[in-house]
């Protein structure tokens, strides 16, 4: 039998996001596969990680944006796991850095997310 090793149980979601890397002025999509409350599973092409991992430094870290919710603050996050998948696809595993009470609040509520 498995057991269970996260804090937060993983919803299976099918939402967009935006990526929001400061350093070059960049805003990239992307689609959210899971979500909990300590981070988020995302499904990228190879220019978006390229892209991640050419202007980020080491982790690399950066903002996403809830497209659908825009009264959901953009919440930072560092990327964990990098899983290449297909040839041109990738599964970027991040985690929520220094996310407040409220924006966990709003998740929780909104996407209906257990504790």
């Amino acid at each position: 039998m498995l057991n269970e090793r996260r804090y937060h149980l993983r919803l299976d979601v099918d939402f967009n996001v935006s990526i929001i890397l400061s350093e070059a002025n960049a805003t990239l999509e992307a689609k959210a596969v899971n979500l909990s409350l300590s981070g988020i599973q995302l499904n990228v092409d190879k220019q978006c990680i390229d892209n991640i991992l050419a202007h980020c430094s080491h982790p690399p870290q950066f903002q996403i944006k809830f497209i659908d919710q825009p009264l959901l603050e953009p919440a930072v996050v560092r990327l964990i796991v990098n899983r290449r998948v297909s040839q041109n696809r990738y599964l970027l595993g991040m985690k929520f850095i220094a996310m407040t009470n409220c924006q966990q609040s709003a998740l929780k509520a909104i996407y209906h997310l257990p504790n």
